[in-house]
Order: structure tokens, then C-alpha cells, then sequence
């Protein structure tokens, strides 16, 4: 039997045994409405369609994981142009729970759907739905949720192309794209500025919004004017009265919603934790070698009693802390082609499937370090696609750098490299290599892969200082054996994983 036929026979496997139900979907974040939530948003079924607009698509995704926090179902259709642009991995990571499609029927996409939002409405499809032009999927589905007079709420800032301000775009121009809002607004669509998508829309009403003109716009550009209303201030934190959703104003506050359910808070690069809020960020860890299940099984109940984000360990323990965490909010993490990255990218893969097929719900990888420093890009990015096609949506990836082995344009190469391999993370470190974690190299790392993809700062952190000043940095994740002792600010003994 050749070697392509053994691991033929072991990936059909794996894969019989991945059609066995194990339990609610990886990731799955709880719908947890929060307190100035639209009573038109909250628990309803949601359908998001996302076209080909590029401008400000951060905040696109942004909006899309709000809605998805508070809509009892989020489905989500990409176009062809979008699933380039945007990629449906970016958006699992926006809105784990969500449903994310990119081809269906849209009299079935449409079937029990109360709202429908465009995050990223585009010019072409902007003049597609707004004359009734139903060429593609997207465009098909919103045309027939305008003809079931269901409400439609649409961003109109990537009307606009990335890099250009509408302030900027000459007048008759800017006529012509304020008339592509008229008809949208005439047909019933609510228009608004893309940071308040989620905020107050017009839902159940048939009747057109007003139309938002671009801002501090002095020309009269069409035959009628249109009035604007303004936009909520936001005060800044001198300003802040409390809202009760900022970690560092009101902890306590966060961390009754994250003990509520919540699977993430958002705050700005900066923003330090206390200990105990620290806990949701670790991934309790114990990777040697010489582990034995009695520690296996303590680890288990340290992170179930501090709620850990996970714990992770050595694939052949992953059944047995499934077992163990089963019914908690913490999940099962394990490490593939670890820890020198330098296994192939089908044994990465087959060795990724088998571990969720034992209940791992989180994969953190080893990049091919010797092929990074061999220029051969095109080998790390197939290793690291394998790993991300064998996880399926079913697990989220973390891709290690060994940032230590790196230098600084070998770390910025493999964060590019993570990222459009589709990726959800990059971390820092294995731990059993010649350094870990560093605050200049998470900073690094949050720049260059931006506010969409996570970032987990592994290897050293034994102590609350250094994990907090990791998370101000940008990291959303720490790998760390000193789990306890970083949470309860006490010293620890451990040496390492």
C-alpha cells in the first residue's frame, strides 16, 4: 500500500468519524443582548449581505459580530467580490455563530428572516437592488426582501471607493451617488453611516428613511436638498458617565457579562484587564512531554474554575479533557505539528482533523520555520491552508511563528502570510524554543495584521504584570502554564509548559 493510500484510508476515517454529533458548534458565541440594544434587533432571525464594498470593512465586520450578538439567527451571504475581499474566515471570526454562506437559494436565505442589513452596500449593487436589477445572489435576495416588504437597512459608506473621502469627490459625482440613495430610500431601504448600522434602525417601518448626505458636504448637489440628521456623539474616556461595557471603567460590570455567557469584550489596544479579567484570555496550558493524566485532569479543574478560554495540551489528551469540560464554557485547544513545524503540510492536516474529531475546538499550529527562512512563501501558505480547510469552520486556527527564530521581516511575512491563508491567529511562541513572548514583537504583530484577526502572546508569561502588559499591546490570547498564578497574582514555581 503506498503512502498516499494510508493517508487516504486515515483522512476517510477521520472524516466518518467528524459526521458524529459532538455538541454545540465550536466558537458559538452567546447571544447576549446589551442594555441599549433595538428592541428591533434583539432576538429576531437576521440576514446579512455582504457585496463587493471596500471602504471602512473593518467596521463592516465590526457591526456584523453586533448583530450577531443580538439577533436570535445570523445568516450571512458573500458575493463573489466579497468573499476575495473580505474572505469567509474573516467573518466566522466577526461572528462565530453566524451561518456563512456563499451560494443558497434566496427564496430559502429569505425563509423566516425579519431583517436584512448590507454592511458593505457597494455602488454596483447600491444601482442593482435600487432598480430592481436581480443579476446575482446578493442582489437577487435583497430585490425579493424589498418585494416581501421586509425592513432593509443598508451602510452607505462603501458606496465610495477605499482610500477615497466622499469630501473629496467631485460634485457631479457625488450627485449621481446621493441619487443612487434616493432610489434605495424611495424603495424603502434605511440608509445610515456604517458605525450605527446596529444602533436604531428603522425596523418594521415600510416608509423610507431619510437620506444621510455625505458629511459637512457645503454644495447644494442635487436639485432637492435632503436634511441629515446628526449623529450621536460619542464622549470620549475624560468623558465616559459609565456605560457598564468598558473594561477598564467598569470591570466588574464586563465581567458579569462575560460570566453571563459572552465569548469576547471589545476594548481599544491599551486597555488593561485586572487579574481576574484576565482569566478569559488564557489558554491554561501544559505541554510536556512527561504530563500525566492526573495533571491533565487537574488542569481541567483549575480551568473550569477560573474559566480559562481553554485549555491546551498534547493531541493524545484532547478526548479526555472534551470529557472533562463538557457543559463548560471552556474549550479544548491542541497543538499540531508541534513543537518544530517542520512535519508536512499533509500530516498537519490529517493530524488537525483527528484532533476535532476528539472534540478539539481550537488548533494551534507550528509554521514551517525553515521554509519561511528559505523564501519559500508559497509552501508556508499551503501549510497553513491545509490545516485551515481540515478545521472547516468546526475549530478556530492559531498559526505560531517562533518569533524568537525570526527576524522582524520574517515575523511581518508570516503574519501576511497567516492572514491570507485565512487563519483566525498568530502566536508568538511554542515555548521550547530559545525565547517567547515579547511586548515589541505583539505590537508588531496587532499592526500588522490588524483589528480582524487575533493575536496570542505565548512563551515566559508567568506572572499578572507581564500578561496585562501583553494584552495592552494587542494580544487577545496568552499561552501560559502560570495560568493560577497569573490570575490570583501569586508567585509560581513552573518553569515553563
Amino acid at each position: 500500500m503506498s503512502t498516499d493510500d494510508v493517508v487516504r484510508r486515515i483522512a476517510e476515517e477521520v472524516l466518518r468519524r467528524l459526521t458524529v454529533p459532538t455538541g454545540a458548534p465550536a466558537g458559538a458565541a452567546a447571544a447576549i443582548p446589551g442594555p441599549a440594544a433595538a428592541a428591533g434587533i434583539d432576538r429576531r432571525n437576521v440576514l446579512v449581505l455582504l457585496t463587493g464594498g471596500d471602504r471602512r470593512l473593518d467596521e463592516a465586520l465590526v457591526q456584523v459580530g453586533r448583530l450577531a450578538d443580538r439577533a436570535r439567527s445570523l445568516t450571512v451571504v458573500l458575493s463573489p467580490t466579497a468573499q476575495r475581499r473580505i474572505g469567509v474566515p474573516a467573518v466566522r471570526r466577526a461572528a462565530p455563530g453566524a451561518n456563512v454562506v456563499t451560494d443558497g437559494d434566496p427564496e430559502k436565505l429569505l425563509d423566516g428572516v425579519d431583517l436584512v442589513f448590507l454592511p458593505n452596500l457597494s455602488l454596483n449593487a447600491a444601482a442593482k437592488i435600487g432598480g430592481l436589477i436581480p443579476d446575482s445572489l446578493v442582489c437577487i435576495t435583497a430585490v425579493r426582501a424589498l418585494f416581501l416588504g421586509l425592513p432593509v437597512v443598508a451602510a452607505k459608506d462603501s458606496l465610495f471607493p477605499d482610500g477615497i473621502s466622499p469630501e473629496q469627490v467631485p460634485a457631479g459625482i457625488h450627485t449621481r451617488v446621493e441619487r443612487r440613495l434616493e432610489e434605495l430610500a424611495a424603495l424603502g431601504v434605511t440608509v445610515v453611516d456604517v458605525d450605527h448600522l446596529s444602533d436604531e434602525p428603522v425596523v418594521g417601518s415600510r416608509s423610507p428613511s431619510l437620506l444621510l448626505s455625505a458629511p459637512q458636504r457645503p454644495q447644494r448637489l442635487s436639485g432637492q436638498s435632503v436634511s441629515a440628521p446628526s449623529a450621536p456623539s460619542v464622549p470620549s474616556c475624560s468623558e465616559c458617565d459609565g456605560c457598564g461595557h468598558c473594561v477598564e471603567k467598569k470591570p466588574q460590570a464586563v465581567g458579569a457579562l462575560v460570566s453571563s455567557g459572552a465569548d469576547r469584550i471589545g476594548a481599544a489596544v491599551g486597555a488593561t484587564p485586572g487579574s481576574g479579567d484576565l482569566a478569559r484570555f488564557i489558554d491554561h496550558t501544559l505541554l510536556k512531554p512527561d504530563a500525566t493524566e492526573a495533571e491533565v485532569r487537574k488542569l481541567c479543574e483549575e480551568a473550569r474554575k477560573h474559566t480559562f478560554a481553554s485549555v491546551c495540551i498534547n493531541p493524545s489528551w484532547v478526548a479526555l479533557c472534551a470529557k472533562l469540560l463538557a457543559g463548560s464554557p471552556v474549550k479544548v485547544c491542541t497543538v499540531i505539528g508541534f513543537p518544530l513545524g517542520a512535519t508536512t503540510p499533509t500530516a498537519k492536516a490529517v493530524e488537525t482533523r483527528d484532533a476535532i474529531a476528539n472534540g478539539a475546538a481550537e488548533i494551534d499550529m507550528v509554521i514551517n520555520v525553515g521554509a519561511l527562512k528559505s523564501g519559500d512563501d508559497d509552501l508556508v501558505c499551503r501549510d497553513i491552508e491545509g490545516v485551515v480547510q481540515a478545521a472547516r469552520g468546526a475549530a478556530i486556527v492559531k498559526v505560531i511563528l517562533e518569533t524568537a527564530l525570526l527576524t522582524r521581516e520574517e515575523k511581518i511575512k508570516a503574519c501576511l502570510l497567516a492572514k491570507r491563508a485565512g487563519a483566525d491567529f498568530v502566536k508568538t511562541s511554542t515555548g521550547f524554543s530559545s525565547g517567547g513572548a515579547t511586548v515589541e514583537d505583539i505590537a508588531l504583530m496587532r499592526e500588522t495584521v490588524g483589528p480582524a484577526m487575533g493575536v496570542k502572546a505565548s512563551g515566559g508569561i508567568r506572572d499578572t504584570a507581564t500578561a496585562a502588559a501583553m494584552v495592552a499591546a494587542g494580544a487577545t490570547r496568552i499561552g501560559a502554564s502560570a495560568s493560577v498564578a497569573i490570575v490570583t497574582g501569586q508567585k509560581t514555581a513552573t518553569k515553563g509548559y
